[in-house]
């Protein structure tokens, strides 16, 4: 793969609507049955990249070793590795300097993951994994309010997910310095940031919001989708010392 460089300033604010991106083959898949669509990316075939990855039903991927660190979270199936089963809605962060050998099963997996992302500045365990809220549980909660699920935590970065349940209008999501990113895991949302930016979420949509400033921004998040919404939030990390390229 020849070098490339996708919405990667991390100064610039970036919305991806993934439904909009085609599937194209991983060139390392053994059998040829893993797809990826591409939302950020610097580098050639190693590169500083956050990816919706999808493996076919019995897939298997060469061992490798993420030399900058990787995390992913299980949008769909049920991720096999040398650490274990992780089903759907599952959030993995293997260190810098781990490796693995994934080996997809019957159900297939689908995945959000992000490579070269981390710091030496801050060791971690070789690998942890948390067990996110399911959204049927989130939906019949009795809880009407946004539910928030702290899940890693540094002083580099934050990441955790958020509930917002249909109805929610105008809740504000504050933009630390540094900056946010924000998945889509299920459901749809407006998001506004002052009155001539506005966006629509749907799922597996990814966004970037920088903030270069001392002081938080305030993002505005609305839904009436039948789910509500469900994201996954990092911050504070976009002018952190990771790895890269």
């Amino acid at each position: 793969m020849e070098w490339q460089e996708l919405n990667s300033d991390k100064t610039v604010m970036v919305h991806v609507d993934s439904d909009e991106l085609t599937w194209t083959k991983a060139s390392q898949a053994t059998k040829g049955g893993v797809w990826r669509k591409m939302l950020e990316r610097k580098g050639a075939e190693v590169a500083r990249a956050t990816t919706i990855v999808r493996f076919d039903p019995h897939q298997e991927f060469p061992r490798h070793t993420h030399n900058g660190g990787e995390e992913f979270i299980v949008v769909a199936g049920t991720w096999h590795d040398d650490y274990g089963a992780f089903p759907a809605y599952s959030y993995v962060r293997n260190y810098i300097g781990s490796s693995h050998t994934p080996k997809i099963k019957e159900d297939g997996c689908t995945i959000l993951v992000k490579l070269r992302q981390m710091s030496k500045t801050r060791e971690e365990p070789e690998t942890s994994s948390w067990s996110l809220p399911a959204l049927v549980d989130l939906k019949m909660g009795k809880e009407r309010d946004v539910q928030k699920f702290p899940l890693f935590s540094s002083p580099l970065e934050r990441t955790y997910t958020l509930y917002f349940p249909k109805g929610t209008m105008d809740k504000i999501l504050p933009i630390p310095p540094h900056g946010l990113e924000m998945f889509l895991l299920a459901g749809c949302i407006k998001s506004e940031l002052g009155k001539a930016t506005s966006c629509i979420h749907t799922k597996w949509s990814w966004s970037r919001f920088p903030n270069d400033t001392a002081a938080p921004q305030k993002l505005f998040i609305s839904t009436d989708h039948e789910d509500g919404a469900y994201a996954w939030i990092k911050e504070g990390h976009l002018d952190s010392d990771e790895v890269g390229v």
